[in-house]
């Protein structure tokens, strides 16, 4: 084949040329995959300008990379940020333990023992004895209250109270002889209790 001497610079320029724009495609090619995401899709001009309505977010290109001022991305919900996974061990506790109360230890005051509720109330207890019977009563919040009643042989139990701040307990004979009165009532701001004997 006889080629022109003419021709010969152009045939090299072409040569020159074709391997330049493949060197430079090639140098490209990591520059236009950082530049374009895997996960964008392309939307041609004429959808951008409202044939359609999509929701879109224009990327700044990097640095290195030329800019593309035409491309529009719709966002994938799937590159929406999740948070990291936990361990089925792992637990957050955001609020403080529980703290517990500490009671105070039980005191006596004339004969009474003295309990503090958790309500921050003074509890009251006392048991008294007589020959007709043993009666243990409780005093709380100004309120008198009979915890227990236990006759002796012989003798049967009852109870009287007209008002919440006093309780009468009575161990009357069975025989018709004495009677034991336990008489217990919140006065002047603190417990009293007696035991009285009435009749032979």
């Amino acid at each position: 084949m006889r080629v022109e001497k003419g021709a010969v610079p152009v045939l090299l320029w072409c040569l020159a040329t074709t391997a330049s724009i493949g060197v430079a495609s090639l140098a490209l090619r990591p520059v236009l995959r950082t530049a374009v995401p895997q996960d964008s899709i392309p939307v041609a001009a004429g959808d951008e300008r409202g044939d359609r309505k999509v929701a879109t977010q224009t990327l700044p290109p990097p640095s290195a990379a030329p800019s593309t001022p035409d491309m529009v991305v719709i966002e994938d919900p799937s590159s929406a940020f999740t948070p990291p996974p936990t361990s089925p061990g792992a637990t957050r506790t955001t609020q403080a333990p529980p703290t517990q109360k500490t009671t105070a230890p039980p005191r006596t005051v004339d004969g009474w023992t003295v309990t503090t509720g958790s309500d921050g109330v003074d509890v009251y207890l006392k048991s008294f004895r007589s020959e007709g019977g043993d009666a243990v009563v409780r005093i709380r919040a100004e309120v008198v209250s009979l915890v227990t009643a236990t006759p002796r042989e012989g003798y049967s139990v009852s109870q009287a109270q007209n008002e919440p701040a006093r309780l009468v307990v009575q161990f009357v004979s069975d025989s018709g002889g004495a009677a034991y009165l336990v008489d217990c009532m919140w006065w002047q701001g603190g417990p009293h209790g007696s035991v009285t004997k009435v009749g032979n």
